[in-house]
């Protein structure tokens, strides 16, 4: 189950639920981000190990969400980008997080990946997304605009952190 989302150049990308058996597309897609996307994902310069990868996409459908975006290539199923969360405990509050491809970004993607994420928390009952960037991650700070995230400077200025109450939201 999943929808289709069309790009500005044409390229037909399905949006769907993150499965189990994603695990060499996760894998595939984790590697092949620059040290610099890695780096503004993760707030450091670690690569994610196989068990983390592994437990991207053994999610726990309870407390967690994520919607993966693909493309054929080559005639295979490409992974190009992720968005998810995860319930913050005892509370109606999750915490999320996207990227890209580096290839991918720019194009429109990231707005398509987070209103499906956005929607989708709606559905479920999540009152409130949080996350955080840095602050010199200009394109996620302007999606997060565009999307009606609220911005502040977190504990150290070099982060910023997002908000969107969605039980305000259409």
């Amino acid at each position: 189950m999943g929808t289709t989302w069309t790009a500005p150049d044409g390229t037909q990308v399905t949006l769907r639920p993150i499965e189990l058996g994603d695990l060499a597309l996760e894998q595939a897609f984790v590697t092949g981000l620059s040290a610099a996307t890695g780096y503004k994902r993760l707030l450091s310069t670690r690569r994610p190990s196989h068990e983390e990868i592994k437990r991207f996409t053994d999610i726990d459908p309870e407390r967690e969400y994520a919607v993966i975006a693909t493309i054929i290539h080559n005639g295979a199923e490409r992974q190009i980008g992720v968005a998810r969360y995860v319930m913050l405990d005892r509370s109606d509050e999750a915490e999320f997080a996207i990227v890209l491809s580096d290839d991918w970004q720019g194009r429109g993607l990231g707005r398509a990946l987070l209103s499906s994420l956005i929607a989708e928390a709606k559905r479920r009952g999540v009152l409130r997304l949080v996350g955080m960037t840095m602050s010199e991650n200009d394109g996620m700070l302007a999606l997060a605009r565009r999307l009606g995230f609220s911005t502040t400077i977190g504990d150290v200025p070099s982060e910023t952190n997002l908000a969107l109450d969605l039980a305000v939201r259409d």
